[in-house]
């Protein structure tokens, strides 16, 4: 026996590692208010010391696991023997008998292979490990490295994870719980076992009362007690998803695979976690509602009538109800807005039935007019559909939001739902420094990973007008200048083309100011003003604003005809925000590693795109965009802001590109294989309404900050907003314009003639608008 001991004993693995024990640890992610995001890891687990280990914990698992743990010297003789009888008369290793020295030299040391040259190394080891280090020592090691199932390692981590406390909070119930898992976690599983698991649960209580660690009537109490869970689920549905996939990505190439699964980073980041649930919600909403415009494209399937109870069970499972065994069968748990599975069980021209997987529901045909025969070329209706069998019919399985309220009879109201098509995106930063706030790639990550915010690269269309104004500002034009909307042609020889641009409307205005070009993204002013610029100043304007890629060398450029990325445009958008500083977009503002060691820290980047004075002539051009041009509709959040809405040719990309003093968010609507979007579905109709409803929530509750004042090389002047010139007596209608000092216009525009005149002037200054003038200023959605 001697010998064999020294021959195994010759091969065995160094007790170095045991001494500085590192095991892996998860990566954490939090958000801005240091508050714990998300985790990347291949072990869950949250180390402790043995100090933080209650003394009922102590018990409970050294009653089921090794009751003689102080006493012996790693090894259990008489366990040993015991195993070995069981094991000789099995002809097999059925029972270890293993001390828990010796499972903590098999977890980390040996192979898990059941083999009795296995058990000879582990003897081996736990003799050696119970001389080199004390009894607490490597009971610290076992409850940080022990398995508990459900991807929990180390007994806080499973405290956190079955009963979301921590080890020491647990009461003896929990406690006994916890002890029986690490023999078979899967077998003992109190989520998917609970049978098995209060069992094992008794058994360490019964073992625990042997060993008077406690008395009959603290077992008698203990077993009596439910399993009580209250575990941890991951969040299905996370609204941040694309956000921490966009860090896991940078972690994974910075740091390695290793690094960021095992290693026990921890980063912060600049993600508001209010402002990302707010940010998917409004996207959601606007893509669900573009959606809708476009038609119903029926139910997911048609179930027969036979196969409803097997239909219905599968529902039950999806929406995650309770059944007859739970006691909660029926019971509808969500709150409003949740969307779910059902199953029309009944129709009339009045509402449909519902069965939600054992619960009831019901929707009245006014929660689906929408459902016409899907046209993407036929304007939207809202009252098209008139009765409910209209569009449903007995056995449709649908989608339908839950309203969070009942009918007269007490059934749960519900609206007809269809997940849509398309695709979108949003961007949130802070204007000052670039930290990005919010950021939604897609409609749901769960069902498409790719982000559209950072990966997508789309045509801007009319978002990327303000870029070329920029360049004109510099160039000697001002707000004032004048281009006349008229038809052009231009030939292209290389293709042998003529291009006739047109406006959205196909109309053409005449004499035009750049401030009405603008306002009213007019495309032939924007054309001839690049054509007066040249290309090449219009694209080196692109690249101060922060925009790579291949840029189109001819007059496509005028109509943003190259292809960006969402994030990217909304940082070229905080130079009109920050009076022409660009604010670079970042996500982390440090890393450190698990021994506290700073690996990484963000901070702003900011480069001067324009100067102060041509930065806040355009800042004042895009806050006309929202009071009286396409950008109408971001008058809705209640405070100043400006914008500009993008459009491409046949609707298939919308933009909204908005900002306030403090913020900047860039919203993209499109599908991923370019389609049209539908009729009229333009970047005021598309993507200015995510913008709104993310902008006013965001700032719900928030005083109302105002620009900065114009800087000292601009001088604001009354003029006459149609033809730019000076606004005198008899000038109704007027603005404060913006001009670089020296270049305002000198000539007076000419007063209607008319009878009665001497009325009052009235200011339209952007940024201030009379709450009893909004009705009249409303233009033309386009």
């Amino acid at each position: 026996m001697a010998g064999l001991f020294l021959y195994f004993g010759l091969k065995l693995p160094r007790l170095n590692s045991l001494a500085d024990y590192r095991p892996a640890l998860p990566t954490i992610m939090y958000d801005s208010n240091s508050e714990e995001a998300a985790r990347f890891f291949t072990e869950n687990r949250e180390l402790i010391s043995i100090d933080q280990v209650p003394r009922n914990v102590i018990n409970a698992v050294l009653a089921i696991e090794d009751a003689n743990y102080y006493e012996h010297k790693g090894l259990d003789y008489m366990g040993i023997f015991r195993a070995f009888i069981k094991n000789v008369r099995a002809g097999r290793v059925v029972q270890g008998g293993s001390t828990i020295t010796q499972q903590v030299a098999k977890s980390l040391l040996l192979s898990s292979e059941r083999k009795y040259s296995r058990k000879i190394k582990e003897a081996i080891l736990a003799r050696r490990m119970d001389k080199r280090f004390t009894k607490d020592e490597i009971l610290e090691i076992y409850f940080n490295q022990s398995y508990f199932g459900s991807g929990a390692y180390g007994i806080e981590s499973a405290a956190q994870h079955y009963f979301s406390k921590h080890v020491w909070e647990l009461n003896l119930a929990e406690t006994a719980l916890l002890a029986g898992l690490p023999k078979a976690p899967s077998a003992y599983d109190p989520i998917r076992n609970p049978d098995r698991a209060m069992a094992r649960r008794n058994q360490v209580l019964t073992r625990m009362l042997e060993e008077n660690q406690i008395t009959p009537d603290e077992r008698r109490d203990a077993a009596g007690t439910p399993l009580g869970l209250n575990p941890k689920r991951p969040d299905e549905d996370d609204p941040a998803a694309y956000f921490k996939e966009e860090v896991r990505r940078h972690l994974y190439e910075k740091y390695g695979e290793d690094a960021l699964y095992r290693g026990g980073l921890k980063v912060y980041t600049t993600m508001d976690s209010s402002l990302q649930r707010i940010a998917q919600k409004a996207v959601r909403k606007g893509l669900e509602d573009l959606d809708k415009r476009q038609g119903y494209r029926g139910p997911l399937e048609f179930v027969s009538s036979q196969n409803f109870p097997d239909a219905i069970e599968r529902i039950r499972v999806q929406n995650n109800l309770g059944d007859a065994a739970s006691g909660t069968a029926g019971e509808i748990p969500w709150e409003a807005g949740h969307i779910a599975m059902a199953l029309v069980v009944r129709v009339d021209k009045d509402g449909a039935q519902l069965d939600l997987g054992g619960a009831d529901g019901y929707i009245p045909v006014k929660e689906m007019k929408w459902a016409r025969d899907p046209d993407p070329k036929v304007e939207f209706r809202a009252d098209v559909v008139k009765r409910a069998d209209e569009a449903l019919s007995v056995g449709s399985r649908i989608l339908a939001r839950y309203l969070g309220k009942k009918n007269e009879e007490g059934t749960a109201l519900f609206a007809l739902e269809q997940e849509p098509r398309v695709e979108g995106a949003l961007v949130s930063m802070d204007a000052p420094t670039g930290k990005v706030l919010a950021m939604v790639g897609g409609y749901d990550f769960r069902t498409s990973e790719f982000n559209r915010a950072t990966q997508a690269r789309r045509q801007p269309g009319s978002a990327f007008k303000p870029i070329v104004y920029s360049g004109a500002m510099d160039s000697g034009f001002t707000p004032s200048t004048i281009i006349i909307d008229s038809p052009v042609v231009y030939n292209d020889p290389t293709e042998e083309l003529k291009w006739k641009p047109a406006n959205y409307e196909e109309k053409f205005y005449g004499a035009t100011t750049l401030r009405t070009g603008l306002t009213k993204s007019r495309n032939v002013v924007t054309i001839k003003l690049v054509q007066k610029l040249g290309i090449e100043t219009v694209i080196q304007y692109a690249r101060r604003f922060g925009l790579g890629g291949e840029l189109p060398e001819d007059l496509s450029i005028a109509l943003g005809s190259m292809g960006v990325t969402p994030i990217d445009l909304t940082a070229a958008y905080t130079v009109f925000a920050n009076l022409g500083l660009r604010s670079s977009p970042w996500f982390i503002l440090k890393v450190v590693d698990r021994d506290g060691n700073v690996l990484e820290q963000g901070g702003p980047e900011l480069i001067r795109s324009l100067s102060e004075d041509t930065a806040y002539i355009m800042q004042n051009l895009l806050r006309g965009v929202v009071l009286t041009g396409t950008g109408w509709r971001a008058k809705a959040i209640g405070r100043p802001s400006g914008g500009k809405t993008g459009t491409t040719n046949d609707m298939i990309d919308a933009w909204y590109m908005g900002f306030t003093p403090q913020m900047v968010t860039g919203v993209w609507v499109g599908f991923d294989e370019e389609a049209p979007l539908g009729v009229h579905e333009t970047g005021s109709r598309a993507a200015a309404p995510i913008w709104v409803q993310y902008m006013r929530e965001a700032y719900e509750g928030k005083p109302v900050l105002p620009f900065h004042p114009p800087p000292p090389g601009v001088e604001m002047v009354k003029v006459e907003p149609k033809s730019g010139l000076l606004a005198g007596p008899g000038i109704d209608k007027f603005i404060y314009e913006g001009y670089k000092i020296g270049t305002s216009p000198r000539e007076y525009a000419r007063a209607p003639s008319r009878k009665g005149s001497g009325s009052v002037g009235r200011s339209y200054t952007p940024g201030y608008v009379p709450q009893s003038d909004l009705p009249g200023l409303l233009p033309r959605d386009f």
